[in-house]
């Protein structure tokens, strides 16, 4: 299976200042994480030292870059993100099927679950980089997903009784729960993406006379 983009474009480059930086350089680091994570190492057992040697750098070539693990940690988790779909526009239904579609692409990719596996180990050991990742990464997807919901509601494929965002965990808890069980191999980001959609919303849809959702 291909690699993860590298951030270079991305996350590192408009994080970085100064000069322009070498993208197979950043390329080469964060997939040293990767491959360094997926071997077994911890995010707090991981040393500069080691990940610069596994990327087949020199250790200032990496200091220069991140100054703490936090910072580096939070360009490799970015890297792991698709770019979010141009949605079809043709219902509501589909474009969450389509944007939960990408989220499953990444989730399938063993590097990138094993990445966000070891960062959920870790959130103690990393909390800012945790809610940095949430920020930065995880809200503007969830955001998108909300305001979809939303438009769901005003025209009426979704009952306004309807708790948006709980709606919104309930679509997105079985990709996660795969990835935390470890059980994305062979998972098809399109069949899956509209298995759930599908079943989700058949408890969404909005029903005459209904203004609330019994517990």
């Amino acid at each position: 299976m291909p690699r993860p983009a590298t951030p270079a474009s991305s996350a590192v480059a408009t994080r970085s200042g100064g000069r322009r930086r070498d993208e197979r350089t950043d390329g080469a680091i964060v997939n040293a994480v990767l491959d360094l994570v997926s071997s077994g190492e911890t995010l707090s057992g991981m040393s500069f030292v080691a990940i610069a040697e596994h990327a087949g750098v020199s250790r200032n070539s990496l200091y220069r870059r991140w100054k703490s693990k936090d910072a580096l940690y939070l360009d490799v988790l970015s890297s792991l993100n698709r770019p979010l779909p141009a949605l079809s526009g043709r219902s509501i239904r589909d474009d969450v099927s389509e944007l939960l579609s990408v989220i499953i692409e990444r989730s399938v990719d063993p590097r990138a679950a094993q990445m966000l596996r070891a960062l959920n180990a870790e959130a103690s050991r990393f909390p800012h980089l945790y809610r940095r990742y949430f920020d930065e990464v995880v809200a503007p997807r969830r955001a998108v997903l909300l305001n979809l919901l939303a438009r769901g509601v005003e025209q009426g494929d979704i009952g306004r009784e309807v708790d948006l965002e709980l709606a919104a965990s309930v679509l997105v808890a079985p990709i996660l729960s795969r990835v935390a069980s470890n059980a994305t191999d062979g998972l098809d980001a399109a069949v899956t993406s509209r298995a759930i959609t599908d079943l989700v919303f058949r408890g969404l849809a909005a029903r005459p006379g209904s203004d609330r959702i019994i517990a």
